[in-house]
């Protein structure tokens, strides 16, 4: 009888009860709890987008415009949470779905690379992987490798927002090294080195504005030092040989050269010809100095384009643009260096009027005796001064283009040939 009594106690217990447990397994139940929310956040948005203003008060006036609160209001949120989505997309989930090899990649023009940082990869236009390294605040920024489009490394080195900046190598797009040094704003400034194509060094000193500038050394096809000196704007500063005596100029010129002598009859001067750096130069002795030793008086550049700065000149027009008025102007005969010099040219082609008729005895093949030479071959002369220095543009005839050119200290008074 007793375990009658329990049954019924029980039953009476679980009937209670068995309501309250139903209730608890379906509001539990995920298929339930998923209907309540799916179902309030569609009663909320139905609320929300029910924009439909009832009264005056429900609306904003902007410069004369009746803009809706609700709708106001609506647009805020919805803004609000694209703005949540989106920057729940450039963190773990997107950085998943971006990552190649273990780095994110992001498109060149890409909005979210403005948040990314530290490595990435990012992709030029065409698709290609441009640029792998460091970024910040969408800026190129830190140490990185810039890429071609054949996946030849073009820049390796220090970045400052999306320039060259620091320290670097820079290569051919072959993908030889061309540059290693430092840069300021994509350019060559402060100490690097040039290389041909080939690996061999050209030249190792300093830099300015992508140029060479300032002390440097120029290195030969063989990794053989050449010249010594200074540099401006890309070029020698050919101006400082003179003055200086042969033993100087050997201090500062290794390469080939090649000495023409005049014959005792005719004089005592001497042409250097200084083959590697394209230029020669006319040793004279003043007679004032204790060992008698001849000195540099005038340095004669075989080059058809002259340089001040970042300016260049190849015609006399160009030249007065960019020097003045000439001091000097007018036909005049040949001397000794310009007599060379016109025959060196045109081993290489023709200018002016052709080779300078010349009697030479070659001692060796690096020493020759100028016997004689035809001192009335005509050239057409323009001079300027310039900084306490003479420059003489030789000329086939007036105007037009220049062949070469000398320069010569401005105490010292033009030649007595040119009249």
């Amino acid at each position: 009888m007793g375990e009658n009594l329990f049954n019924v106690l029980f039953s009476t217990i679980k009937s209670r009860f068995a309501a309250i447990v139903s209730k608890l397994r379906l509001w539990l139940s995920w298929n339930y709890v998923r209907t309540r929310v799916i179902g309030g956040i569609r009663d909320f948005f139905y609320k929300l987008l029910d924009v439909k203003p009832k009264n005056k008060s429900d609306y904003f006036t902007v410069f004369g415009w009746m803009i809706s609160k609700r709708l106001a209001y609506t647009a805020i949120i919805i803004i609000g949470v694209l703005s949540l989505w989106y920057i729940g997309a450039t963190t773990k989930i997107y950085d998943k779905l971006t990552q190649h090899g273990g780095l994110r990649t992001y498109s060149y023009n890409s909005v979210l690379l403005r948040l990314a940082k530290d490595k990435v990869r990012i992709k030029a236009k065409s698709g290609y992987i441009a640029y792998e390294g460091d970024v910040s605040k969408g800026y190129v920024t830190g140490q990185g490798t810039l890429y071609s489009p054949n996946n030849i490394m073009l820049y390796n080195g220090a970045f400052e927002k999306n320039r060259y900046e620091g320290e670097g190598s820079q290569y051919y797009d072959s993908g030889a090294l061309h540059y290693t040094g430092n840069f300021h704003e994509n350019l060559y400034e402060g100490e690097g080195k040039l290389y041909r194509e080939d690996g061999t060094e050209e030249y190792e000193g300093t830099f300015f504005a992508g140029m060479k500038e300032g002390h440097g050394k120029l290195v030969d096809g063989g990794n053989n030092a050449v010249y010594d000196g200074n540099f401006s704007a890309d070029e020698i500063v050919y101006s400082e040989l003179l003055g200086k005596s042969a033993d100087e100029i050997r201090a500062m010129y290794f390469g080939k050269q090649i000495l023409y002598e005049e014959n005792p009859d005719m004089g005592s001067d001497s042409v250097m010809y200084l083959k590697d750096i394209n230029c020669m130069y006319l040793a004279q002795s003043d007679g004032s100095a204790a060992d008698d030793s001849s000195k540099a008086t005038q340095v004669v550049v075989l080059k058809d384009v002259f340089r001040s700065g970042t300016t260049e000149a190849s015609d006399i027009q160009s030249l007065k643009a960019m020097l003045g008025d000439p001091i000097y102007e007018g036909n005049s005969a040949v001397i000794l260096p310009e007599a060379i010099a016109i025959n060196i040219m045109n081993d290489n082609r023709r200018t002016i009027n052709g080779k300078v008729e010349m009697d030479v005895t070659e001692v060796y093949s690096d020493d020759i005796i100028v016997n004689s030479f035809a001192s009335d071959y005509p050239v057409y002369v323009y001079s300027f001064e310039r900084g306490g220095l003479v420059y003489s543009f030789v000329c086939k005839e007036r105007g037009g283009k220049f062949e070469f050119y000398e320069i010569m200290d401005g105490g010292d008074s033009l030649d007595d040939d040119k009249t």
